[in-house]
């Protein structure tokens, strides 16, 4: 009779005790994250950060020219050419999905290329992945 006493204590302990750690977790989470300082959403290490100079849109795809704004050791190279298809994928600084008629010359992005790229200072590939981020 004991014995079954302690169990249900025992069980009724790990079941509050459980209770209060799964509470502390979302208790502790930031109010603020720590992206809506630089309001990018893109990951710090990119092929290519920098403006849109020029694009050209043709059957469904555009070729961007973008250019590295200023030296950073974050970003592979100064300048690329990126082909945007329609199934890659494009965020605004918010999350929001854009499509390719948003992107436009004066845009800042940030670029992800399949398969990094090809070239030394100057980038060519199929784009991957785009963030659109505020102007700096």
């Amino acid at each position: 009779m004991i014995t079954k006493d302690v169990r249900n204590w025992l069980g009724a302990l790990t079941f509050l005790i459980s209770l209060c750690l799964s509470g502390c977790q979302s208790g502790n989470a930031p109010a603020s994250s720590p992206i809506e300082t630089n309001r990018s959403l893109a990951p710090q290490r990119v092929d290519i950060r920098g403006s849109i100079l020029s694009s050209q849109y043709s059957d469904g795809q555009v070729i961007l020219e973008v250019e590295r704004l200023s030296p950073s050791p974050d970003s592979r190279y100064d300048r690329a050419y990126v082909l945007v298809l329609p199934t890659a994928q494009m965020v605004d600084s918010e999350g929001l999905s854009v499509s390719i008629s948003e992107l436009r010359p004066g845009q800042n992005v940030a670029i992800l290329l399949r398969a990094g790229g090809q070239g030394n200072r100057t980038g060519i590939g199929v784009a991957r992945k785009l963030w659109i981020e505020d102007r700096f």
